[in-house]
């Protein structure tokens, strides 16, 4: 004797169908919440992102404000040729005011294209941060990215 599993056709018809009107209901919301991210545009051939992450060495806190200025303009022929993605100071805590001086620095962060990590240490090695001895690059993480998402 042959045994037959009985299949409810109901299973197969759509949710809507298979709920009663008054238990569940299923609407549209007709404000949906917008979300615009950049597009992911893709290196150049032979290029990478790079993910960086450099700490300050102990007590640099006045150098850095001190060589601050130069070390932005530093940053200008990376910004502008669009090598340098996007960048900036890593704080232990949240600051209480917008004072730079008040803050309890970490270290910076970038994001960067280049063929190598040993092109991203020669660029680090250039800012007035590591020559000024602020940054210590001996401690720099610095890892290849591949980022999913960004948002403008």
């Amino acid at each position: 004797m042959a045994f037959r599993f009985r299949i409810p056709r109901r299973l197969f018809q759509p949710i809507s169908a298979r709920v009663q009107p008054s238990t569940i209901r299923f609407t549209r919301n007709p404000n949906p919440v917008k979300t615009q991210m950049a597009s992911i545009s893709t290196p150049p051939p032979g290029k990478f992102e790079w993910l960086v992450v450099v700490p300050d060495k102990p007590g640099t806190t006045q150098k850095r404000l001190e060589v601050r200025a130069q070390h932005f303009e530093g940053l200008k022929p990376y910004i502008e040729s669009q090598q340098f993605k996007t960048g900036g100071a890593l704080l232990k805590d949240k600051p209480e005011s917008d004072d730079p001086s008040k803050f309890d620095w970490y270290g910076s962060t970038l994001v960067l294209v280049a063929e190598s990590k040993e092109e991203v240490k020669a660029i680090l090695e250039k800012d007035i941060y590591t020559k000024s001895g602020v940054w210590d690059t001996e401690n720099a993480l610095i890892l290849a990215a591949k980022f999913a998402f960004r948002f403008p």
